[in-house]
């Protein structure tokens, strides 16, 4: 949603400390006249959400906007078009949403305007549009008449966009720990950083489609659904997956509906239980939490069904095996680059031993799996 060049909307400003942590290399015009000085706009970029991960009260909470694609814009004189002034792929500093955007003028020794633009997008890895596919975008106020360096605060979009940005930053988990240093794409499939396969997260405040991936690398999310951040990495985990498999998909059969502790089928509670387990492997935690606060975790229990072809019980084989056998997830990851399995009995007892180096398939593996239900 892009709120406009001349009049922004959208933004709350709280304080004007200025911000030494930068995410950004200034970037100057060519040409620049030798009595001007760079002009620049600096600050942080954050936001207010209501955790479901903390419970069905779901406190209000703040993160910072991290990774996001932010630009510099403005005009020399009053006369002039407003534009772009910085490149497209500068970003908001990955530790706290700080940015610190320079420009020098060409022809003057101020600037006549200038404001900063942040897009839900990250390079085009991954972006958070509303249903016509257009990236959600808000503007800093404009500053008019500046000559040097200008703190705007602490910023933050208003509410009924802030579940936009909370589904954006929660991306970065999945980004940061996709464990594929290969490639600046999503996985090793894909190494040309200008055509790597982009995640289009659909979101509006009205929405009731979802939560659901469609297999066009596209995850559809309802209104609050960004609340829970297990639902959005769920769902951004059947993409990882699909990138893994290089766009191929199992046939996926009885899986509408499919439930945490019941039996659905080989291939259902594979992919399931693979979205599931990354969520809760990203967010170093043993469970699944809805948009509402209510959580489950994946433990076997009284009144579970037993076996491979129940989700939970794959759920928690899958995180025994990444966090006390495997020394994390990446052994899988790559694995699963270079095979396709369709059912976890297929990626346990065919693939693992594939691996390079091989991984384990007994002793405290099989134990693990036990604990599950999962005997093989």
């Amino acid at each position: 949603m892009n709120i406009g060049i001349r009049l922004p909307r959208g933004f709350a400003v709280l304080g004007t400390a200025l911000l030494t942590a930068t995410a950004t290399v200034p970037l100057t015009a060519t040409g620049a006249a030798a009595a001007a000085a760079p002009v620049c706009l600096s600050g942080r970029l954050q936001y207010d959400y209501q955790s479901a991960e903390a419970g069905p009260a779901k406190p209000v909470l703040t993160k910072p906007v991290r990774a996001a694609n932010v630009q510099l814009w403005g005009s020399e004189k009053p006369t002039d078009t407003p534009r772009q002034l910085t490149a497209d792929y500068q970003y908001t500093n990955p530790g706290d949403g700080g940015f610190n955007l320079c420009y020098t003028p060409t022809s003057t020794t101020s600037m006549s305007s200038m404001w900063v633009r942040f897009n839900a997008e990250s390079t085009r890895l991954w972006r958070v549009s509303d249903n016509n596919g257009t990236t959600y975008t808000l503007d800093s106020p404009v500053q008019h008449n500046i000559s040097g360096s200008t703190s705007l605060g602490t910023l933050k979009p208003s509410s009924d966009t802030a579940r936009a940005w909370h589904a954006f930053d929660t991306v970065n988990l999945l980004w940061w720990k996709r464990d594929n240093p290969a490639s600046i794409c999503w996985s090793s499939h894909e190494t040309n950083g200008n055509a790597c396969t982009e995640l289009n997260i659909r979101w509006t405040s009205g929405s009731t489609d979802g939560p659901y991936y469609d297999l066009a690398n596209t995850v559809h999310l309802s209104a609050t659904d960004p609340d829970s951040e297990h639902t959005v990495l769920h769902e951004s985990g059947h993409f990882f997956m699909q990138r893994l498999y290089n766009g191929w998909w199992p046939n996926v059969t009885d899986c509408s509906p499919h439930y945490v502790d019941r039996v659905s089928s080989g291939t259902c509670s594979w992919v399931e239980a693979f979205a599931d387990s990354t969520a809760a492997y990203l967010l170093g935690d043993h469970r699944y939490v809805w948009p509402g606060g209510g959580s489950e975790d994946f433990t076997h229990t009284t009144g579970w069904d037993n076996g491979d072809q129940v989700q939970g019980n794959v759920d928690g084989a899958l995180l025994d095996l990444w966090n006390h056998v495997d020394n994390g997830w990446g052994g899988t990851v790559s694995l699963l680059t270079s095979h396709t399995p369709s059912t976890f009995a297929d990626y346990f007892k065919t693939d693992r031993p594939t691996a390079n180096p091989p991984l384990p398939t007994d002793g405290s593996a099989l134990t693990y799996l036990a604990d599950h239900t999962i005997n093989y």
